[in-house]
């Protein structure tokens, strides 16, 4: 099963940002998947993430320090999954 994490804080506005561009993108996909969202320090430690927000496809890490556009994130998820 697929699955998508997004690493970032509720208070943070580019976590926020980065999580509405991925709803965007999913539903522009016309996908059923759901997103994880979680802000736990050993998922941070896990991946290595230092700078949020971070994407994480199929448990690769994708991208981290920056907000994806709709655009980028529907292009990696078409090649990831």
């Amino acid at each position: 099963m697929e699955k998508i994490l997004l690493l970032g804080g509720n208070d943070d506005d580019a976590s926020l940002n980065m999580l509405s561009n991925l709803r965007n993108a999913i539903l522009d996909l016309d996908l059923d998947l759901s997103i994880k969202f979680t802000d736990s320090k050993g998922s941070m430690s896990y991946y290595g993430v230092m700078t949020l927000p971070a994407l994480v496809v199929n448990d690769e890490l994708v991208s981290y320090g920056e907000v994806l556009s709709k655009e980028t994130i529907i292009n990696i998820i078409k090649e990831k999954l």
